[in-house]
């Protein structure tokens, strides 16, 4: 008997996954257990990373499938930085020049998407938006106009943009944390000094 052959097309790096590719793993493992039910997860990565049937990764020689998901783990241990430019259908997005500028309403729809992955898309649509002007390095993107369309197609983004973009925001959230604990050690430091004070002319 003749043993089907199947072609896999792996990815190897997140460039070449899109955000809804992830979104659909995700979804589909949300209730496996990664000790029990590794296996499945490593089918059902394959699955969505590289675009076949469930029932054809069966058909894949146990061996490969161990080199693929080798592959594909190993594109999200690099180090992703923040895409500030790329490319969406022919379109050029481009990340919110200033946060700064950031009106309440972005800002209100970026807080509550961007923890939750299956809302990852919507979070985006808020950050990356159709660049209107560009000249070198400066450029401006369209104003902010909620849609369950434009978000939608953000889904095609490739998933390298949207990791650099998460770990910009871990990075920034980090000095904030910093600089908070700073400023409250320099004010407990003040108050204990005017204490010393007090008691010293007491």
């Amino acid at each position: 008997m003749i043993k089907e052959k199947v072609k896999i097309i792996v990815p190897n790096s997140l460039a070449e996954v899109t955000l809804g590719q992830y979104q659909n793993y995700l979804k589909s493992v949300e209730k496996l257990n990664p000790e029990k039910d590794a296996k499945l997860m490593n089918k059902k990565l394959i699955e969505h990373f590289c675009g076949i049937e469930e029932k054809m990764v069966d058909k894949v020689a146990y061996k490969d499938v161990i080199k693929v998901v080798n592959v594909i783990s190993g594109a999200f241990e690099k180090d992703y930085e923040l895409v500030q430019l790329f490319k969406l259908l022919d379109v050029q997005m481009g990340f919110i020049p200033k946060l700064d500028d950031m009106s309440l309403g972005e800002y209100v729809d970026v807080e509550n998407f961007l923890g939750d992955w299956q809302n990852m898309h919507k979070a985006m649509a808020v950050l990356y938006r159709p660049v209107n002007f560009r000249k070198k390095e400066r450029y401006t993107i369209a104003d902010y106009s909620p849609s369950d369309e434009i978000s939608h197609l953000m889904k095609e983004m490739p998933l390298n943009v949207v990791m650099g973009c998460m770990v910009f925001f871990y990075r920034l959230g980090m000095e904030l944390s910093q600089c908070l604990t700073f400023l409250s050690f320099e004010k407990q430091k003040n108050d204990l000094e005017r204490q010393m004070i007090k008691k010293k002319f007491k």
